[in-house]
């Protein structure tokens, strides 16, 4: 068989598997799936490994960003009910992001700034004043849009489609955003974008022909568990009960430089 024709095969192998996987995922759970495309002003996104004085990083947000985001926007619009709603459901929800085209990355240094406690010694003579130390975080420089798809419940349309419409930052506070065209319904059926472990038991012996291209090991933070509420008015994630690191598999490479790193999708 000639080679063209051995890849197009193969590559309609794996687009298949991928196209079961996401089907099965979101059938079981019922659930709906919605799309929307960002262009970012700037862009940072830490890999959620890295220490937050030193961060690295990414060219795709992790799972636990996107949602957190939805609610946070809620949250800012007034909705609260909504918000705390999405919020009992967020661990159901299935994320898959698209990543852009390329990242141009490079280190800035930054400011952190923090209030001096008696966390370690119960008579700091600084308590309440600022501490402020120096850092370095890694910004990027987006070509393209990324691609976001959320799949959640039939009750949840609604709200996740108000807070993806004025979503305003993805990733860090500074990582500001601004939605291309509008939001949608569509499903992320070839777009290679899953836990590492799972894309290896779906993709076929013969279809590995699709990685010529490359593809990257990432690791993002998903939800496990539903998010318990603190208070009345204060909700928090991040512990080992609710989330997990997972490996996740994206396409493209890195290539370091002198100054930063690229990532290049294709």
């Amino acid at each position: 068989m000639p080679k063209k024709m051995q890849n197009n095969r193969n590559e309609t192998m794996v687009e298949s598997h991928i196209e079961d996987y996401m089907i099965s995922a979101v059938s079981s759970e019922n659930l709906n799936w919605l799309k929307a495309s960002y262009k970012f002003h700037t862009y940072a996104y830490r890999d959620p490994r890295s220490a937050f004085s030193t961060s690295v990083g990414l060219p795709v947000v992790s799972p636990t960003t996107l949602l957190l985001g939805i609610a946070s926007t809620l949250f800012r619009m007034g909705l609260a009910d909504e918000a705390r709603s999405f919020l009992m459901v967020a661990h159901k929800c299935k994320v898959v992001i698209d990543a852009p085209d390329g990242v141009i990355f490079f280190r800035a240094f930054h400011q952190l700034r923090r209030y001096e406690t008696d966390k370690y010694d119960k008579y700091n003579p600084r308590i309440g004043m600022t501490n402020i130390n120096q850092g370095t975080r890694e910004y990027g420089l987006v070509d393209g849009a990324m691609t976001v798809y959320v799949a959640v419940p039939n009750d949840q349309i609604e709200p996740a489609k108000t807070a993806l419409t004025n979503l305003t930052h993805l990733g860090t506070h500074d990582s500001l955003c601004a939605l291309e065209g509008e939001v949608e319904f569509s499903s992320p059926l070839q777009i290679i974008y899953m836990p590492s472990k799972e894309f290896a038991t779906k993709i076929h012996q013969d279809g590995l022909a699709i990685l010529e291209k490359g593809v990257t090991i990432i690791t993002l933070s998903c939800f496990k568990s539903a998010i318990q509420p603190v208070s009345q008015h204060w909700w928090m994630s991040g512990g080992d009960d609710d989330t997990e690191l997972l490996s996740y598999t994206i396409p493209g490479r890195f290539d370091g430089t002198t100054r930063g790193k690229i990532y290049r999708k294709n």
